[in-house]
């Protein structure tokens, strides 16, 4: 099966203020399983808060989400301005503990869960700042 490529969704302010409170979300469930000491579902999390932060940075600035690979996004957000750079540079950082967090069978190490969730975080933050500063 080829992986698709360039997929793009069109997303509606309401639809980028849902993914973000899926980031939010993801976010608080990442934060709960670092407090309990579960690092591989802590990092998991974050990478999910840290996607859907960034469909909502996406979505509020250019009316788009990448679809297909994950790597997609990074390009899409590079088109959003200094937000969307800001959020490429974060997300580049945290899509590389997906692997290890979601798939590999050695334990993540705590130190790398919690920079998991330190970039999720401020995906999500931006991504409130975004979608606050876009309202009416």
């Amino acid at each position: 099966m080829t992986p698709r490529r360039g997929i793009r969704h069109p997303v509606s302010p309401s639809d980028a203020q849902a993914h973000l409170s899926k980031s939010e979300a993801w976010l608080e469930a990442a934060v709960e399983s670092l407090d309990a000491s579960r690092w591989d579902v802590a990092a998991g999390s974050a990478v999910t808060a840290g996607i859907s932060a960034c469909d909502a940075i996406t979505g509020a600035l250019v009316g788009q989400r990448a679809g297909g690979e994950h790597v997609e996004a990074l390009s899409l957000l590079a088109t959003a301005g200094d937000d969307g750079r800001y959020a490429a540079r974060q997300l580049s950082q945290l899509l590389r503990f997906k692997t290890p967090a979601q798939y590999d069978p050695a334990p993540l190490p705590a130190a790398e869960a919690r920079k998991a969730v330190e970039l999720a975080r401020r995906l999500t933050v931006r991504a409130a700042t975004v979608i606050e500063r876009r309202r009416p």
